[in-house]
């Protein structure tokens, strides 16, 4: 089969490797269509993200080595012994993580925490290529009312999921949002059915905010033209908002925010209130912790998500509930095309995208 290997950072090439061998608990997938993620994206050119250092160990004692791709759809080709509840035909997306299932996080049912866990694209082989061999802990088999372009954002809708779940969030708040890129539009829709009284959004992008303006976010605020901290501030009389969702933060070399709206979000969060971090920032931040202390603020990171999440968020969207496919901006047919959707997704104001750009190997 055809695969991408990684020969060092930025160093990617489409060689001719055996397929996979099926084996006990796995199973093997032909990749239907799959997306590099931003942080996948990151990772390709040695930025330091999170799993970025694993990924380079594995470089140094291995390349060229298969690598990343996490957020696909796949379909079931070869099913290994002692596999239940999947065969042949089944179509599939990944958690993006197997766990051991008997560790002490496993055993208390936080399996996003276990300490033993293979990492889909890190530790095992991802869906950079025309076949995936994965173990069936990290697979989750969905709808065959959800086509191949929603299946593929299931992966990151599950991290929207869990970031709802943690925010132990409650009708009537008002809810900010930094940042309208595909995790933030997935969190307009999501905050909206949990009964937010009022949403309001930021980004610098006008492609964006379009988007935001489709999913009724009550307020749009692009921060090229307007103060983010001015504008909610007067929005809420002063108060500032229940619960940020930061989802904008992270390297500005990717055209992320830095700790720009992370900063902001500790500006316009009330008194008692939470900010959820979505977007990863990895590294140093420079914050002054005293405003967490003097307004009493909770920031809150996502314990993690596993099947549970992922089920649900497809839940969603089979429902109707959360529009994915109107996010995807970009696509490219064809294995071969890959560089072109990292370079995409690398570049989303360049080329006006809001979704990473997926790539097609199977209509």
């Amino acid at each position: 089969m055809k695969a991408w290997r990684f020969y060092s950072f930025g160093d990617m090439r489409l060689d001719d490797i055996p397929s996979p061998k099926v084996k006990p608990g796995w199973l093997v997938c032909k990749v239907r269509r799959v997306q590099p993620s931003i942080t996948d994206a990151q990772r390709a050119m040695g930025v330091a993200t999170m799993g970025a250092e694993k990924m380079r160990e594995i470089i140094e004692k291995q390349a060229p080595v298969q690598l990343l791709g996490h957020e696909m759809s796949a379909e079931v080709i070869e099913v290994g012994d002692g596999v239940e509840g999947f065969q042949v035909g089944d179509i599939v997306c990944t958690t993006g993580h197997a766990s051991c299932g008997t560790c002490y996080w496993c055993a208390t049912g936080r399996d996003s925490w276990c300490k033993k866990k293979l990492h889909v694209g890190i530790t095992t082989p991802g869906a950079f290529a025309e076949e995936i061999l994965i173990p069936v802990s990290a697979v989750v088999k969905v709808s065959p009312k959800l086509d191949d372009a929603s299946i593929v954002c299931l992966q990151p809708l599950s991290t929207t999921v869990a970031a709802i779940r943690d925010a132990k969030l409650s009708p009537g708040q008002t809810i900010a949002i930094t940042g309208q890129g595909v995790m933030g539009l997935y969190m307009l829709q999501a905050v909206r059915m949990f009964g937010a009284k009022a949403v309001f959004v930021t980004d610098i992008r006008d492609e964006a905010l379009e988007l935001s303006k489709k999913f009724h976010a009550d307020e749009i605020i692009n921060s090229k033209k307007d103060d983010p901290v001015e504008k909610i501030m007067d929005l809420t009389n002063g108060e500032g908002v229940d619960t940020v969702f930061e989802c904008a933060g992270g390297n500005l070399s990717d055209g992320l925010a830095g700790d720009k709206t992370l900063k902001d979000a500790f500006k316009f969060a009330k008194h008692g209130g939470s900010i959820v971090q979505v977007a990863a920032l990895v590294g140093d931040a420079k914050i002054d912790t005293s405003i967490l202390r003097d307004k009493g603020l909770k920031w809150i990171f996502t314990e993690g998500h596993g099947k549970q999440t992922l089920d649900i968020g497809a839940s969603w969207v089979t429902s109707g509930r959360v529009d994915v496919k109107s996010i995807i901006t970009h696509e490219t047919k064809g294995l071969e095309n890959l560089p072109l959707a990292f370079e995409i997704t690398r570049n989303k104001e360049k080329f006006k995208a809001t979704n990473p750009c997926q790539v097609v190997l199977e209509d």
